[in-house]
């Protein structure tokens, strides 16, 4: 692997070890918590993330992981479900006042 960034997603995540692996074109990759961005909760499973790679002891290890938006159609179908379930119950809130 190459020095530059690839894309992937979350294959699995143990939380009690504090690591995981990532699935990408190229392969599985390793991943420690560490290097996933803590301000927004755990990785979660087939969660999309880019990030780049290092060599760790011969085997490959996941660094500067970022979460990338999910632009596929279930994502988008799953995003306006809920859009409009929100905007329903809003709407619902409001009649029965």
């Amino acid at each position: 692997m190459k020095s530059e960034q690839y894309q992937g997603k979350v294959k699995q995540y143990d939380a009690d070890k504090g690591y995981g692996f990532i699935a990408s074109p190229e392969g599985e990759v390793f991943f420690h918590i560490s290097d996933f961005p803590a301000a927004e909760g755990e990785p979660k499973r087939n969660e999309r993330v880019k990030f780049m790679v290092v060599d760790n002891g011969g085997k490959f290890k996941a660094v500067r992981i970022e979460r990338v938006e999910d632009q596929s159609a279930k994502a988008k179908k799953s995003k306006v479900a809920t859009h409009n379930q929100s905007i329903t119950s809003s709407l619902l809130s409001n009649f029965r006042k």
